[in-house]
Order: C-alpha cells, then structure tokens, then sequence
C-alpha cells in the first residue's frame, strides 16, 4: 500500500503568455493565454507523483471571487493531481512567465493575509486529511497554525522547509521545529538562520537536517552522529547543456521523501547509509532536473 505525501501551503498561479512573435505588428496576436499550479509544494507533489509515489497538494487560496483566486482554482481544476482547497486568503497569488528580455516574472499579486475568521474552519478540514507524510514547504509565519495542525501526531513523517521570513521571526520558527522530523533548506536558507553548526538545530526538534548547496552538493546531519557531506550529480550536464535552476530544489527535496517511502522508513530510523542512498537518489533527480526547463517540469524514473 502506498503512504500518501500531503503537501502545503505554497502554491500559486502561472501564468504563460503564447502570443504571434513574427509580425511586424507593435503588437502581437495572442495565440493563447493558459495558467498552470506552481510553487514550491505543487513542484513538490508533482515530483512525488511522478516518481512513483502519491501525493496531495493543500491549497490555500482567496476567500473572495477576484482575478487571482479565480485563475488559482482553475488551475487547480486542470491539475492531474488530487488537492484541497481550503479559502482562507484575502487574495491568492499570480505570476506571468518572463517573456522575451524581462528578466523576471511580473507578479500580479502576493499571497494575500490569512483571514483569521476562517482559520477554524481551515485547521478542522485538514485534520480530516489522511496521510502519512506531511510535507510543509515554503512555510510563511502566517500559516504557523496550519503547520502545526499538519503535523499534529504524525511523529518520523513532519518535514519542513520555511522561507526566510519565518526563520526571521525566530519565536515561530524555533516553535515549529518542535515539532519538526526533517528540516530541509538551501544555503541562503541556512545562512538566514546564523547558526554555526548544522547539530544545534536537533536540539531544537528536527531528527534530520539537509542543507542543499547547488553545484557544491550540500551536507547534512543526523541526531547524534557527526556532519557529513554529499555531491552534486553531473551526470547529465557537460559544456553545451542548458542549465535550469527553477525547481531543482523542489525536486530533490520531494525525491528525498520518495526513497525515504520505498525504504519503508521513518525519518528516525534512517541510518547513514540509508540518508545516503536518499540523498544519492535526490541528487541524481535534480541533476538532471535542471537540464529541463520549468519548475513543474521534471523527470520520472525511467528518464534517469
């Protein structure tokens, strides 16, 4: 039977523009306007399901029937992937996909505040949600409460990855590591936090610590046992490869979680040789990941 990942709360709308580039119009025809579901925990669970394993995105989106929430739920409708939407924002977050020398996407708007009358509800919802893992990414301060609640009672199957404004607010952040079994996070991630060593952080809660370093690999820790170091995958990039960076990250932290489920273990009970063999599967993904263009874009097994 497989264990099913849920996975919260980053998600948000995409928005790619296909328009006439030929014409000697000064503007365009539109050929087509399409929004897909990104952020960091669709990435997430789309890798988990493409690798093999089963996920669930938990969507948090705006409460009222504006623009951005309203192209937010049909792209969760177009989504192959099962998901919950719990309204709960006052408005949802879009983007549009760079186009010709804009260098970075035109964000429509960020991820609205939490509505605090409608927390209860959101917080009942996902206790009703069955799974064994509880993946929680791109965690802002705001949604603290239904991280918790996520976690609640799932003890060897809580994973976090926070953005830099929650391990800003250092009361929140040191309170979710409590609960936390895997604490995964980039280097900028880490530098954010200004801890020293990698071990400080299991006195704090976390059983596992991973820290990505893009092409220096990364290094991680386990409870009790010294730090140690991994390599990046090159396996697939020589001198005329294209290199993708959005995504990789996303998709070494949900292949991470796939082979943890093939070998039927706990975040506790990895042992070394265990995090190894994960950490070996994850970088091999995101290896050749970033030979692939878009964040949601990534390979299955037979690809690797």
């Amino acid at each position: 039977m497989k264990e099913i990942a849920l996975v919260g709360f980053s998600v948000n709308a995409e928005i790619v523009l296909d328009y006439d580039r030929m014409t000697q119009q000064e503007k365009g025809k539109l050929n087509s306007i399409e929004p897909y579901l990104c952020g960091t925990s669709a990435n997430v669970a789309r890798a988990i399901n493409l690798l093999g394993q089963t996920s669930k995105v938990l969507a948090l989106t705006g409460v009222n029937d504006d623009f951005e929430s309203h192209v937010l739920r049909f792209a969760l409708r177009q989504y192959t992937i099962p998901h919950s939407e719990f309204k709960i924002l006052d408005k949802s977050h879009i983007s549009v996909l760079p186009i010709d020398n804009i260098p970075k996407p035109q964000i429509f708007g960020k991820k609205g505040k939490i509505e605090e009358g409608k927390i209860n509800e959101t917080i009942a919802k996902i206790n009703e949600e069955t799974g064994l893992w509880r993946i929680a990414t791109g965690v802002r301060p705001e949604e603290i409460e239904l991280v918790k609640t996520l976690f609640n009672k799932h003890a060897g199957h809580r994973t976090l990855n926070p953005r830099p404004e929650l391990i800003m607010d250092r009361s929140k952040f040191f309170e979710i590591l409590k609960s936390t079994d895997l604490l995964i996070m980039n280097h900028s991630e880490f530098d954010s936090c200004k801890m020293t060593l990698l071990s400080e952080f299991h006195k704090l809660g976390p059983n596992l610590v991973i820290i990505t370093q893009n092409e220096n690999g990364g290094m991680f820790s386990k409870s009790g046992l010294k730090i140690e170091r991994f390599d990046p995958c090159n396996d697939y990039i020589n001198p005329n490869t294209e290199v993708y960076g959005p995504g990789a990250g996303d998709w070494f932290y949900a292949s991470f979680i796939v082979k943890c489920i093939e070998l039927g273990k706990s975040i506790q009970t990895l042992s070394i040789k265990d995090i190894r063999e994960c950490i070996s599967f994850a970088a091999r993904v995101s290896g050749k990941k970033v030979t692939m263009k878009g964040a949601a874009n990534g390979p299955t097994k037979e690809e690797l």
